[in-house]
C-alpha cells in the first residue's frame, strides 16, 4: 500500500485533542474519504484512526483515535500527514497528486491552434527543466520548475501550462516572455 503525504498538522484545536491539518492535497472532497491517517515526525510513523473530521472553513480538523487532550494534540504540530494513496487520490479529469507531477520534464514549447510552432518556442530551443515543487496559492497553484539549476515560478494555469501527462512523464508548458532571462 502506497502511502502519499497530503500536508501536515499545523496546530491544536480546543481542548479536547483535536488537531488542525495544512493540507496541499489540493482536493478537499478527499478529506472526508479519509479513515486513517500516518503522522511522521524525527523519522517516526504513528498511524491513527480518525473518530471524525470537520471544517472549519477551509481548515481540515481532525479527531484522531487516542489524542484526547490538548497537550496530546500540540505534540503532533509539525508533524508530516500521509494517508494511503487510494483513499486519497483526486477523482475526474485533470485532478493530480502533488506526488503526481514533481519530477516529471518540464517541455518548453506549445503548438498553435494550426499546429505551427510559435517563434518563442523555436527561440527557446525546447529548453527543459523539472517540476521540484508545487506551492499551494489561494489564487492558483504555482510551479517550482528547475532549469540549468535555477528553480523558477510559474503560476499552474491554462494559459502558462498547456499540457499534464503524468503518465508520459512530462508537461508542456508556454511561459512569458522574459521568463527564461
Amino acid at each position: 500500500m502506497k502511502k502519499i503525504r497530503i500536508g501536515r498538522i499545523s496546530g491544536a484545536q480546543g481542548l479536547r485533542g483535536e488537531v488542525r491539518l495544512f493540507h496541499d492535497s489540493g482536493d478537499e472532497g478527499a478529506i472526508g474519504r479519509l479513515t486513517s491517517l500516518f503522522l511522521r515526525s524525527g523519522g517516526a510513523e504513528t498511524a491513527f484512526r480518525i473518530e471524525w473530521h470537520r471544517m472549519q472553513k477551509r481548515t481540515p480538523v481532525f479527531k484522531l483515535e487516542g489524542v484526547d487532550d490538548r497537550d496530546a494534540a500540540e505534540a503532533l504540530v509539525g508533524s508530516a500527514v500521509y494517508t494511503l494513496e487510494e483513499e486519497s487520490r483526486p477523482a475526474g479529469e485533470g485532478a493530480w497528486l502533488e506526488s503526481d507531477l514533481i519530477g516529471l520534464e518540464a517541455r518548453i514549447g506549445a503548438e498553435s491552434n494550426d499546429g505551427a510552432e510559435s517563434e518563442a518556442v523555436a527561440a527557446a530551443g525546447r529548453i527543459k527543466g523539472t517540476v521540484k515543487g508545487i506551492i499551494d496559492n489561494p489564487a492558483h497553484d504555482i510551479l517550482q520548475i528547475e532549469i540549468d539549476g535555477v528553480v523558477r515560478l510559474l503560476p499552474f494555469v491554462d494559459i502558462f501550462v498547456t499540457e499534464v501527462k503524468p503518465e508520459s512523464g512530462y508537461i508542456r508548458i508556454f511561459p512569458p516572455s522574459g521568463w527564461l532571462d
